[in-house]
């Protein structure tokens, strides 16, 4: 399975991104909304990716994968555009390829199932506290993240209904 990064800036290989910065500071909410922006590009490519190659799992999740390709499109879009509002700029830090190095080689739909739930899970966790972060200094920009972590609960949901996996199951 291959992903092109474009237009992001990836670290190279074995190299994790810089620590991010102040989240009341423009840079600091820019690199947390680049990084947000960059798990929903990747997501877009996995579902895509594995609504079509996983022939392991019900018909029915795989058309629920296809399904929320369109609202990982949202969300990159909405991130996307509230950076351009308040000028953060995509490429002005690397993020890392970690979410796709941890799904390209997986070889059950089970195990991807489970897999990008933790990490909806982790990324929903990730936005409750930018929006706690910013619900008084910026609510606009927690407004965005509020829809996304709101629609990120049945993303997740994907691998109980299926596999009965829940987030209580993350590091387990």
């Amino acid at each position: 399975m291959e992903f092109d990064p474009a237009p992001f800036v990836v670290c190279p290989p074995g190299e994790k991104p810089a620590k991010p910065r102040p989240v009341d500071t423009l840079e600091g909410l820019g690199d947390r909304m680049r990084t947000a922006a960059f798990a929903e590009y990747q997501a877009i490519a996995a579902f895509t990716w594995a609504a079509g190659f996983f022939q392991d799992v019900p018909q029915t999740l795989r058309d629920d994968w296809a399904a929320q390709v369109g609202e990982e499109t949202r969300h990159y879009n909405l991130i996307r555009e509230r950076m351009a509002e308040l000028g953060v700029e995509l490429t002005a830090r690397p993020v890392t390829m970690a979410l796709w190095d941890s799904l390209k080689d997986l070889t059950s739909g089970r195990d991807f199932c489970i897999r990008i739930a933790s990490s909806e899970e982790r990324g929903r966790q990730a936005g409750l506290r930018l929006c706690a972060d910013l619900v008084d200094s910026d609510p606009t920009t927690a407004a965005v993240f509020r829809q996304i972590v709101d629609d990120e609960v049945a993303h997740v949901a994907l691998a109980e209904k299926y596999f009965g996996w829940t987030p209580d199951a993350i590091g387990s």
